[in-house]
C-alpha cells in the first residue's frame, strides 16, 4: 500500500481485540462479523494505494469504508467506526465535484455522530453536526436532515454544560420550524414542531425558566393529543407540564390540568404502558389536595400495573416451559446454555420489577383510600403489596 498511514485509519492489528458480548449488535457468531470486517478492510487497504481512476467504480473506496464502518459498529467497535467514517469522509471530500455525493456525505456525518456519541466524545460530536447544518444551508439533498441535525446540536450543548447555547439553538429550532409551517399553510402542529417544542421546554426548565417551560409543555401536551396513536406522548406531557406548574407556584393550575386531562383520558383505550404516569398523576393530585381525583388515577395505575405483572409472570412461566431452547445447531452447546440462563434471568428481573412497581402503587393507592375513610379497602390494598414481598 502506498504511504498507509498507522494511526488515523483502521489497521488490521486493531482488529485483534475481544468482541464485548454487551455491546455487540449481531445476530450471527461474533467472530464471523469479525472476518466479515477483515474482509472488508482488505478491500480497503487494496483500494488505498489506488488512484480514483483505477477504482472499479468512481467511489467504491468510501463505499468499501462504508460497509467496513457499518460491521465495526455492529461489533460495537464504535472508536473503529469514527476511524473508518472519517476516512470515508475525507475520500470523499477529495473526489473531483463532490455535489453527487452529498447524500452519501451526510449520510456519513449522520452515522459518525451516532459513533461518537457512543464513544462519549461530545465535542467532536458537536462539530459534525454543525458542518451537517452548514451542509443544510447549501445542499439540497442535505435539507430535510436540518430539524434533526439542530435537535443532536442542542441536545449535544447541554450534554456539553453550554447550557444557555442550547436555549438559544431550541428556541432557533422552534422558530425555523414555525415559520417553514407558515409558509407551508400547514393548520396542524406535526412532528418534528412537537419535538423540537419538547426540547426547547426542557432546556428552558434546565436554566431555570420553569413557567416558561410548563407552558411550552402545555403546548406540546395539546398537540399530542390531536396526533392519533399517541396517547402515552400526551400522557408523559400531561406529567411534565403539571410538575413544572407546581415548581412555578401554581398548583390550581396544575391540579386542574390534571384532572380535566383525566376527563378525557377515561375515554380513550389504556394499556399497560401508561401506568406509571397514571401512578405519578395520582402522587401529585395526592399532595395537591385533590383526593378523589387521586383515588381515580392511583386505581388505573394499579389497575394496569397488575395487568403487566401478570403479563410478566406468564411469559416467564412459558419461557421456563420452552424445551427447544437448545435445538439450534448453529451454536454450540455451551453458548446455547449460556443463552438460555441469561434469558431467564433477564426475564426474572422483568417480573421482580413489575411487581415492585406494583407494589409501589399498592401503597400510594392505600393511602388515598384511607384518605378518603375507605379503611378496609386500604388495609386490603397494603395486605396485596405485603404479599408480593413475600
Amino acid at each position: 500500500m502506498m504511504n498507509e498511514p498507522a494511526a488515523d485509519v483502521v489497521q488490521p492489528a486493531m482488529l485483534r481485540r475481544p468482541v464485548d458480548p454487551a455491546r455487540y449488535g449481531g445476530v450471527v457468531r461474533p467472530d464471523k462479523t469479525v472476518r466479515w470486517a477483515a474482509d472488508e478492510l482488505d478491500q480497503v487497504r487494496q483500494l488505498r494505494g489506488r488512484p480514483p481512476d483505477a477504482w472499479p467504480t468512481s467511489a467504491a473506496l468510501p463505499e468499501s469504508l462504508d460497509r467496513l464502518a457499518g460491521w465495526l459498529t455492529e461489533l460495537g467497535w464504535d472508536d473503529l467506526a469514527c476511524l473508518a467514517r472519517r476516512e470515508e469522509l475525507a475520500v470523499y471530500r477529495t473526489l473531483p465535484g463532490p455535489g453527487p455525493f452529498t447524500g452519501r456525505i451526510v449520510r456519513a456525518l449522520i452515522a459518525l455522530r451516532g459513533s461518537l456519541m457512543e464513544c462519549g466524545r461530545h465535542e467532536e460530536a458537536l462539530e459534525v453536526v454543525e458542518e451537517l447544518l452548514r451542509l443544510t444551508e447549501t445542499g439540497r439533498a442535505a435539507q430535510a436532515e436540518a430539524p434533526d441535525a439542530r435537535y443532536w446540536r442542542t441536545l449535544l450543548l447541554a450534554r456539553l454544560g453550554r447550557d444557555q447555547e442550547a436555549v438559544e439553538s431550541a428556541a432557533e429550532a422552534v422558530a425555523e420550524l414555525r415559520e417553514r409551517l407558515r409558509r407551508a399553510g400547514a393548520t396542524s402542529v406535526g412532528f418534528e414542531l412537537i419535538h423540537a417544542l419538547t426540547a426547547h421546554a426542557d432546556r428552558l426548565d434546565q436554566v431555570g425558566r420553569v413557567a416558561e417551560a410548563a407552558e411550552m409543555s402545555a403546548e406540546v401536551m395539546a398537540a399530542w393529543w390531536k396526533q392519533a396513536g399517541s396517547t402515552i406522548q400526551f400522557l408523559h406531557a400531561l406529567d411534565l407540564c403539571s410538575e413544572r406548574l407546581v415548581r412555578s407556584g401554581r398548583p390550581e393550575q396544575a391540579r386542574a390540568c390534571i384532572v380535566e386531562a383525566m376527563t378525557k383520558l377515561l375515554r380513550r383505550e389504556r394499556d399497560t404502558s401508561h401506568a406509571r404516569v397514571w401512578h405519578n398523576l395520582g402522587v401529585r393530585l395526592l399532595a395537591l389536595g385533590a383526593a378523589e381525583a387521586a383515588l381515580t388515577a392511583g386505581e388505573e395505575a394499579v389497575r394496569l400495573y397488575r395487568d403487566r405483572a401478570c403479563a410478566h409472570r406468564e411469559r416467564h412461566r412459558e419461557l421456563r416451559a420452552e424445551d427447544d431452547w437448545d435445538d439450534d445447531h448453529r451454536y454450540s452447546e455451551a453458548y446455547l446454555l449460556k443463552r438460555r440462563r441469561e434469558e431467564l434471568r433477564s426475564s426474572r428481573k422483568e417480573v421482580r420489577r413489575a411487581e415492585q412497581d406494583l407494589y409501589d402503587a399498592l401503597l400510594a393507592l392505600s393511602a388515598c383510600l384511607r384518605q378518603a375513610g375507605r379503611l378496609d379497602d386500604a388495609a386490603a390494598a397494603g395486605a396485596e403489596a405485603a404479599a408480593l414481598l413475600g
